[in-house]
């Protein structure tokens, strides 16, 4: 009886949510589905391209980095001018260019267009998580995050599974399917979603309400507000260094399960090993969140970052399929309590006038780590194994840990006085 309470109270959270956040939900799950290209994307530079290790952390780099002008023209343009318009126009870019990379995969020049539809879709982020910041308030965000983040997984439990089976014979799929996937979902958002830039009367609702006094508007510059906001720049680094060691999932595993059972049955797994970390999230993700949304976000994000510890040192002690897929759940907890309260934890901090720029901003710190882990961990397999590497990812992720109930400490103080 009391798992079946625990069970219905998992899935009344997510009731009543605003209508816009059920279509974006329907809209990740399809264009999710299609998640085709990133997840096989060091195997496709290393096997297709002819990258070394070291070429393919820099190429990662670079796409990363296109995410500091990317989502910084994205974010500005998005809170002067219609939010709905920007993101339609940067995804459409992103998937002309992955249907351009599909007809030249055989070819050096795929390179150039996987840069320019990474940069799109790049620009589209910052864009499409203000809109959701729009459209939910405090009371149902991290329900409503968690929802679309849910979407997100369940689709990808789908489409790397997919991908697996198409990238040895049929490599120019996993560029058209995901551009195809991607087009069906921006037609619904299109035509059901209106634009969701705050007008005068959100500016003037959420002034007078005490408790979002950290979303009201400002008249300052980016520059002069975030100057204001040091517990939320601090916030931003410590995920920077746990996106560090999530970046090695895309980076490291697939290259460590090549390394112990080829490139055929290593790519295989590995799509095996991301579909499983996407069905722990559908799983997952309604009981975490029911267990952690009264904490605070950074109580929540030091959680994360000791999951992360354990999930990824482990690796460095294992060559058994069946503890790689093990400590995937562990490490996915990790990512569902990251990415459930670093969404909330933003929108509830920026002011109403900024919200795309701070979410451009934050993803930029952020993201940093998630640029330099592979090129980094690239340069230190020179002179290292792969399990000196995990170690080393398990405890960068602890000193982040450490230093996030640090700030919890001290916000809960700032709170009291």
């Amino acid at each position: 009886m009391l798992c079946y309470t625990f069970s219905m109270k998992m899935i009344d959270q997510y009731k009543g949510l605003p209508r816009e956040v059920y279509v974006i939900l329907i809209a990740r799950i399809i264009s999710a589905m299609g998640m085709f290209v990133y997840p096989f994307l060091t195997l496709f530079l290393s096997s297709r391209v002819g990258f070394s290790e070291t070429k393919i952390g820099m190429f990662m780099l670079v796409i990363s980095l296109s995410y500091i002008p990317a989502a910084m023209i994205g974010g500005k343009l998005a809170d002067h001018f219609n939010r709905k318009a920007i993101y339609l126009l940067a995804m459409l870019l992103s998937d002309a260019a992955l249907l351009a990379a599909g007809f030249l995969s055989e070819s050096f020049s795929v390179v150039y267009f996987l840069i320019l539809s990474f940069f799109f879709m790049n620009m589209s982020m910052p864009v499409l998580a203000a809109m959701m910041m729009d459209l939910t308030s405090p009371v149902n965000r991290q329900e409503s995050f968690s929802l679309t983040y849910l979407g997100i997984n369940i689709g990808g439990a789908i489409g790397p599974m997919i991908a697996g089976l198409l990238f040895e014979n049929h490599t120019a799929w996993i560029f058209f399917g995901e551009a195809l996937l991607n087009l069906i979902a921006l037609t619904m958002i299109f035509l059901f979603i209106k634009d969701t830039k705050p007008d005068e009367a959100d500016l003037a609702a959420i002034a007078t309400d005490v408790s979002r006094s950290s979303e009201a508007a400002s008249n300052e510059t980016l520059f002069r507000v975030l100057l204001r906001s040091p517990l939320l720049l601090s916030f931003a680094a410590c995920a920077s260094v746990l996106a560090f060691g999530y970046s090695q999932v895309s980076f490291m595993l697939p290259l460590q399960m090549e390394d112990i059972f080829g490139i055929g049955a290593g790519a295989r797994y590995f799509g095996m090993l991301f579909s499983l970390n996407c069905i722990v999230v559908v799983i997952g993700t309604p009981f975490l969140v029911l267990l952690t949304k009264r904490n605070s976000p950074i109580a929540n994000m030091a959680v994360s970052g000791i999951l992360y510890m354990f999930g990824f040192g482990f690796y460095a002690v294992t060559e058994k399929l069946s503890f790689f897929a093990l400590f995937v759940v562990i490490w996915t907890c990790g990512e569902i309590v990251s990415a459930t309260n670093t969404g909330v934890y933003i929108a509830n901090h920026s002011p109403i006038t900024h919200r795309a720029r701070f979410q451009s901003i934050f993803d930029i710190i952020k993201g940093f780590g998630h640029a330099v882990g592979p090129l980094m961990i690239g340069y230190y397999l020179i002179n290292h194994t792969i399990p000196e590497a995990w170690i080393l990812v398990a405890i960068l992720c602890l000193f982040a840990s450490i230093a996030l109930y640090g700030l919890y400490r001290f916000e809960r103080r700032h709170k009291r006085r």
